[in-house]
């Protein structure tokens, strides 16, 4: 919900202007965790450093958007485990949401994002397609280029999808990542680029087992 937390963050902003399944990891910016169950986690982390921003009413709006996803989706498609603000002297007062999506596609249709989970095969079903250049990852590093064709025809092997500008974690060791777009920070971890105003951009490849 990073882009949903944002833009509310904004239009409290300017309201008070012109009007006077539990979360089982912690982050410290915002992260889509894809659990070994194929469910996801979104933890949110804003800054909140501004006068102007309501906590209880932020809570309340976001509240009030699970609810109506909720209504149309189904019991247990979203629940929100936490929101909070805290605050730091490096990084100042930060608001901190950590959502439980049922799914991938609850994360996808409730972000207004891209988002896949799951194996090579059932990637390709799906229409997405393996003709990025890829680099190999080995203990968490980059470790040259590599030919993706080798790696789908195994099993075991996982795929994340995505085309947002976040970190993503996954329950497993990372094995490959399209190149450009997915900069590794550990073997589990990869920091997703992607530029919702480029008509261009495609989303990251995150292939793990």
């Amino acid at each position: 919900m990073k882009r949903k937390l944002y833009a509310t963050l904004g239009i409290l902003a300017a309201a008070s202007i012109t009007t006077a399944c539990g979360a089982s990891f912690e982050a410290d910016e915002s992260t889509v965790y894809i659990t070994k169950q194929g469910n996801v986690i979104g933890a949110d982390i804003e800054d909140f450093n501004e006068d102007y921003y309501d906590e209880e009413e932020l809570k309340a709006y976001i509240t009030e958007s699970i609810e109506s996803y909720v209504e149309s989706n189904g019991n247990g498609s979203l629940e929100m485990d936490r929101f909070e603000t805290k605050s730091s002297e490096e990084d100042g007062v930060t608001a901190q949401l950590y959502l439980n999506y049922a799914t991938y596609i609850d994360y996808a249709l409730f972000n207004d994002v891209t988002l896949f989970a799951g194996t090579v095969e059932q990637a390709q079903q799906e229409g997405y397609p393996f003709d990025q250049d890829f680099v190999k990852v080995e203990d968490g590093a980059p470790a040259g280029s590599m030919d993706v064709q080798e790696l789908l025809s195994e099993e075991e092997v996982r795929v994340v999808v995505i085309g947002e500008e976040t970190a993503v974690r996954v329950d497993g060791e990372i094995v490959g990542v399209s190149d450009g777009n997915a900069e590794v920070t550990g073997k589990n971890t990869v920091k997703a680029h992607y530029d919702v105003e480029d008509a261009q951009a495609q989303p990251a490849y995150i292939l793990y087992q």
